[in-house]
């Protein structure tokens, strides 16, 4: 939106008439949006057709904007593009209160790391793994609970390391004793992973920690001493103070797997 009226009255006095000025201006503000997702993927990041699409959108408002607050006296379009440019941001701002209901619960919650009693939970755990054609889905579900009411039922995709993850929020786990999970698996037994990462990096498997469990059939209780946790990666010392990931997952190349997980917490030492 602000490069697109930066544009309008960057255009030389010569680009007339008005209309004409307008499209040129859209034109080159969406040519910028179309080149910043072309240009992503050699910074490490994705392409987004919603991304130019919310771009367009965003010249569109504020062109249609200007050209009604030049109609002076003509509240009927001023009031229009209000109530226009109102519902735009409202959509555009939703994702960011829906991050904040998650970060929100993180804030109050802790040291419950979940309980999944809550849809704003599912902002801090999202799915991963699988395969293009078989991704991990996760729901909230009332079909089991080991605690309230409620679990987060898990169904990994065929494929690789498929299960959910965590955003920790660089908490500090330091005061705490252990990392406890509840996991039921309702069929054959299975290895399920979990690792943990600290606010360096991590991308080398012995620069965090992770240690697989053998899941039973039924409810299985997993906990994890902090003090492990710290010696777990190879090379160095995991940073307690500044975890920053939990993930919960299956292996390479595992079939399909369901299993719910609810009640995880970090336990006090106290306890």
């Amino acid at each position: 939106a602000w490069l697109a009226a930066v544009l309008l009255y960057a255009l030389p006095e010569r680009v007339q008439p008005t209309a004409r000025r307008n499209a040129l201006a859209f034109a080159l503000a969406f040519a910028f949006a179309v080149a910043v997702e072309l240009l992503q993927p050699f910074f490490g990041r994705s392409r987004s057709l919603g991304d130019v699409i919310n771009g367009a959108i965003g010249a569109g408002l504020a062109l249609t904007g200007i050209a009604a607050w030049q109609r002076s006296g003509n509240w009927l379009w001023r009031g229009g593009h209000a109530v226009a440019l109102a519902a735009a941001l409202a959509v555009a701002l939703w994702p960011a209160y829906e991050e904040w209901r998650g970060i929100r619960w993180r804030q109050t919650h802790f040291p419950s790391l979940g309980n999944f009693e809550d849809e704003a939970e599912l902002k801090l755990w999202r799915a991963q793994g699988g395969s293009r054609g078989h991704p991990t889905n996760i729901t909230l579900t009332r079909a089991r609970a080991s605690q309230g009411e409620q679990s987060l039922r898990v169904v990994g995709g065929a494929g690789d390391w498929a299960g959910v993850n965590y955003s920790a929020g660089d908490k500090d786990w330091t005061s705490f004793r252990a990392l406890v999970l509840e996991v039921f698996n309702p069929r054959d037994p299975f290895t399920l992973f979990v690792r943990v990462d600290d606010d360096r990096d991590a991308a080398k498997s012995t620069g965090r920690f992770e240690r697989g469990f053998e899941l039973t059939r039924g409810w299985n209780r997993l906990r994890l001493l902090t003090a492990e946790i710290e010696r777990g990666p190879k090379e160095r010392r995991l940073n307690l103070k500044a975890i920053r990931r939990v993930a919960v997952f299956t292996g390479d190349g595992e079939p399909q797997r369901f299993w719910f997980l609810d009640n995880v917490h970090l336990e006090a030492r106290d306890e």
